[in-house]
């Protein structure tokens, strides 16, 4: 089990990829996000990105749960303050497949639990390319190996 300890300061993982199908664009949007740039062809063609294009959060999704069965799953993990910050730098289309990252920008004690630290991730979708198309920032609460082990 990975505990406090394990999260090194620059340590980057790399989690995995996850490839955007418009079967799946238009799912999540019609349910979560029903702009019409994200539900329909011929609507998006005339929108600002030409074609259909991925909802921001379902991109955030897909890094979400990669970040979280690939790094904190098995982990001390205690919860978390939500994310601080979400950044989408650059549209996603069907047929993208995304590498997704996760670098330790931080891992700090409590300031009143001395059982459980504080982890800083930023956590990167990149394009096939390799540049950034999603960004988010987030503090994890984890578990020390002594509490843990206790």
């Amino acid at each position: 089990m990975r505990c406090f300890e394990d999260f090194v300061t620059g340590d980057e993982h790399q989690l995995g990829q996850v490839s955007m199908t418009e079967e799946e664009i238009i799912g999540y949007a019609r349910q979560w996000d029903p702009m019409p740039f994200h539900t329909d062809e011929a609507a998006a063609s005339a929108g600002p990105f030409g074609k259909l294009v991925a909802s921001g959060n379902h991109t955030t999704a897909h890094a979400t749960r990669l970040y979280v069965s690939q790094l904190l799953a098995d982990s001390a993990c205690r919860g978390s303050y939500g994310l601080d910050e979400v950044r989408y730098l650059r549209p996603v289309f069907a047929g993208d497949v995304l590498a997704v990252r996760a670098e330790v920008e931080q891992a700090v004690g409590h300031p009143r639990r001395p059982d459980t630290g504080v982890v800083h991730l930023l956590v990167a979708a990149a394009g096939a390319d390799g540049e950034d198309v999603l960004t988010l920032r987030t503090r994890v609460l984890v578990g020390r190996r002594e509490a843990v082990a206790g």
